[in-house]
C-alpha cells in the first residue's frame, strides 16, 4: 500500500473491517446540529470531554462545532488505494464546488423533513409548543442548515467510477438520533442519501445500493445513474 492508505489505523469500534484517518474537515466546518425537533431535553445534555466517537448518528457532541473528522475506508488495498486517493484528493481541490452540491441537497432534505413534521408542529400538534421555542432562536429553520446537520466523517468506497471511489458524507443530525444522515456523491455529483454508512458500508455493491435507491427517491439535484 502507499502513503494515502497508511494514515489509516484500525477503527477502535470495528478494527476488523473499519480504517480511520483523523483529518480537517474540507467541506461544511461551521455546521452543527444544535436543535432535535423531537426532543425538548437535547440542547440540555452534557457533552462529554474528549473526542466523541464520530459515527454516533447523534449525540450530544454535535452541537459543537469542531475542524476534524474521521475518514473511514472498509477496504484497505492497494487494488482501491488508486480510487480512494483520486476521491480524496478531487474533494480537496473542489471543495467549494462539492460544499455547494451538499448546501443544496441539504436544503431539500432539510424541507421534506420539515414538511413530514407539518401536523406534529401545526397548532395543537405534539411538537408545537417545542418547535416553536426553535423558531424563536432560529427564525427561518428551513434555509438554518448549520444549525441541524453535523459532518463529522467522510466514507471512501472502494468501489467507483472513472478511477473515483464513490464518497459518503456521514452527518449527526437531530432529525434522526437513530440513524444520522449519510449523503453519497461522485466526484462533484451527488447520487443519493440515506441512513449513516448505509450505503457505504463494505457490505455488498455500493453501486447496486445507489441505484436501488434512485429507483425510488431521486431529488431534483441528483445525478441518476444509468
Amino acid at each position: 500500500m502507499g502513503e494515502f492508505l497508511d494514515q489509516f489505523v484500525a477503527d477502535p469500534e470495528f478494527p476488523d473491517v473499519r480504517w480511520i484517518w483523523w483529518t480537517t474537515k474540507p467541506v461544511l466546518i461551521d455546521f452543527v446540529s444544535e436543535c432535535a425537533p423531537f426532543d425538548e431535553e437535547f440542547t440540555d445534555y452534557k457533552v462529554k470531554k474528549g473526542r466523541q466517537y464520530p459515527l454516533e448518528p447523534s449525540c450530544p457532541s454535535c452541537k459543537v462545532q469542531d475542524s476534524v473528522l474521521g475518514v473511514f475506508v472498509f477496504e484497505r488495498s492497494s487494488d482501491c488505494e488508486v480510487l480512494q486517493e483520486n476521491a480524496w484528493s478531487f474533494l480537496r481541490d473542489h471543495s467549494n464546488e462539492i460544499e455547494v452540491k451538499l448546501l443544496e441537497k441539504l436544503t431539500i432534505i432539510q424541507r421534506q423533513a420539515i414538511e413530514l413534521l407539518e401536523e406534529e408542529i401545526a397548532d395543537g400538534g405534539p411538537y408545537a409548543s417545542h418547535w416553536a421555542k426553535i423558531c424563536a432562536e432560529i427564525p427561518d429553520p428551513h434555509v438554518a442548515l448549520n444549525r441541524f446537520y453535523k459532518l463529522v466523517g467522510i466514507t471512501l468506497a472502494g468501489t467507483g467510477l472513472a478511477d473515483h471511489a464513490f464518497v459518503g458524507f456521514e452527518f449527526q443530525t437531530a432529525w434522526d438520533k437513530d440513524h444520522g444522515l449519510e449523503i453519497v456523491m461522485h466526484k462533484d455529483r451527488i447520487l443519493a442519501k440515506g441512513g449513516m454508512t448505509e450505503l457505504i458500508s463494505g457490505y455488498g455493491s455500493v453501486i447496486d445500493g445507489i441505484r436501488a435507491t434512485q429507483g425510488y427517491e431521486l431529488d431534483t439535484c441528483d445525478y441518476k445513474l444509468d
